[in-house]
């Protein structure tokens, strides 16, 4: 979390908290019970909208707005934090696609490499490569050196080829 994060959290947290204690007090204060009106619709035809009385304790009616602003003070606290963690996943899916996108075309790609690489090289495509090669060499030499054991003349017609 960069320094501006920490900031703009401490502040709010603070102030959040200085509204709590204010909100307790307040409610602390006014615990009468007081009288609204409200106008309630039904269905009749004379009084669509009769006005009712109602007597409710003001701490509780207060207190269901503090509530109420203590919601929308948490998410705006929020916000910033979810808008910059989506623009993280954002980046990373991105990144992740670009990937994806790269080690999709890694065959043709690398087929064209090769073809780049041989023909900077000189390399024919009929030619053996080097490790086979070797192999084979190593080979005709361990045949050459059993037949020296043995005594048999080298070369002779009749012997395994490769």
């Amino acid at each position: 979390m960069s320094l501006l994060g920490k900031v703009y959290l401490g502040v709010s947290l603070a102030l959040f908290f200085i509204g709590v204690v204010w909100a307790s007090n307040t409610l602390q204060s006014n615990a009468a019970w007081v009288e609204i009106v409200l106008a309630v619709p039904r269905l009749d035809l004379i009084e669509p909208l009769p006005r009712v009385r109602y007597e409710v304790n003001l701490a509780v009616l207060l207190g269901g707005w503090v509530v109420a602003v203590g919601l929308v003070a948490v998410t705006a606290i929020r916000a910033p934090f979810r808008i910059r963690g989506a623009a993280l996943v954002q980046r990373r899916v991105r990144e992740l696609e670009r990937e994806v996108l790269e080690l999709r075309t890694l065959p043709l790609r690398q087929q064209e490499e090769d073809e780049i690489l041989e023909a900077e090289a000189h390399i024919e495509a009929g030619t053996k490569k080097v490790m086979t090669e070797k192999l084979h060499r190593e080979q005709v030499a361990a045949r050459r050196e059993d037949d020296r054991e043995r005594g048999l003349p080298l070369g002779r017609p009749g012997g395994p080829r490769p």
